[in-house]
């Protein structure tokens, strides 16, 4: 829940899951025994399945708040390691210009470009500056509440060099080269994902789609195939598959991608 920047108690959010669980169990049962009237198909299976259909939703929208900080943290972490390379080159060139420790994250805070690291230098930033705190206690809480090892180490780093008295700038140009190399490793398996997942849709989606509108059409020609049930298969094919298979590539392909 703190990496995930969710204000929110514990107690609190699990009370949350339990009354989300409910209402969908509730809305769906009564979703679906409504629709079952309606349509004038109510009967002991129909009222069986809305029970079952609830009962799913219900366990699915638990599951899905209580998982939630999580993928919130998860994300996080992505996207502070995807800026982490261009923020310790700033963070590097800055100390080296002579600026004081406690300034060094005041100045990162400002570049909105480097997203989820400017906001927790801003932090940093404001617990030294607003709340008094000494820079290695601004670092420890911001140590705690980090969702990435890369963003744990390079700040447990600035504490101990800062502490000790060591070359501030020498260890972040190390660590600086260190997250390039690793984004250049991550952009490289990034590009061969890539070139998978485009072979695999052309594959799978675009070629499959049009072999099984061929094949249908043929076995209409040929006969024993409804030409009804032929034409609803290829608009659902053409009007709902495709894009939702196009949706769920272009997810994970944003999924992956090192440059966010």
């Amino acid at each position: 829940m703190h990496k995930a920047r969710i204000s929110i108690p514990t107690e609190n959010w699990i009370a949350m899951m339990f009354f989300a669980a409910l209402l969908a169990g509730v809305a769906t049962l009564f979703s679906a025994l409504l629709i079952t009237i309606i349509s004038g198909a109510l009967s002991v299976v129909a009222i069986l399945f809305s029970f079952v259909a609830a009962a799913l939703i219900s366990v699915l929208t638990g599951l899905l708040v209580l998982y939630y900080p999580a993928m919130a943290a998860s994300e996080r972490k992505k996207k502070i390691e995807n800026a982490l390379p261009f923020a310790t080159i700033y963070l590097n060139t800055i100390s080296r210009a002579g600026f004081p420790p406690q300034d060094l994250f005041k100045m990162i805070a400002k570049f909105k470009e480097y997203g989820e690291v400017s906001e927790e230098a801003k932090k940093i930033s404001n617990e030294v500056h607003a709340l008094g705190l000494d820079l290695p206690s601004a670092l420890n809480n911001a140590v705690a509440r980090s969702p990435s090892n890369s963003w744990t180490e390079l700040l447990a780093g600035m504490k101990t060099t800062i502490t000790i008295g060591g070359d501030l700038g020498q260890f972040l140009s190390e660590k600086a080269k260190g997250f390039v190399a690793d984004y250049q490793r991550r952009l490289q398996e990034f590009s061969n994902f890539l070139t998978l997942m485009i072979e695999i849709y052309i594959t799978l989606v675009i070629v499959g789609a049009v072999f099984f509108i061929i094949t249908t059409s043929i076995m209409v020609s040929i006969g024993g195939v409804p030409v009804a049930l032929v034409k609803a298969l290829n608009y659902a094919i053409v009007l709902v598959g495709l894009p939702v298979m196009t949706a769920a590539f272009l997810l994970m392909i944003k999924g992956a991608s090192p440059m966010e």
